[in-house]
């Protein structure tokens, strides 16, 4: 129990709607921006260049040469 303490002010979570508006619209343009942004810069990667395939190649490269190689 608080006795000589002061009391907190109350907050409240309200704000106009002309702010309302503006917050949303802003955050729909600043949205839609880093969309065309990520759109932009994002290139579709080829099956022939990800990584496991490139493994995966060079694994039975290495078989086929050991294989090859016993042939000699």
């Amino acid at each position: 129990m608080n006795l000589f303490g002061q009391r907190k002010n109350k907050r409240y979570s309200y704000t106009p709607k002309h702010l309302k508006n503006e917050e949303k619209e802003a955050r729909d343009t600043m949205e839609s921006q880093w969309k065309e942004v990520r759109n932009a810069n994002h290139r579709k990667k080829s099956f022939l260049i990800s990584l496991p395939f490139l493994v995966l190649f060079l694994i039975t490269v290495l078989v086929l040469l050991y294989i090859l190689s016993r042939y000699e």
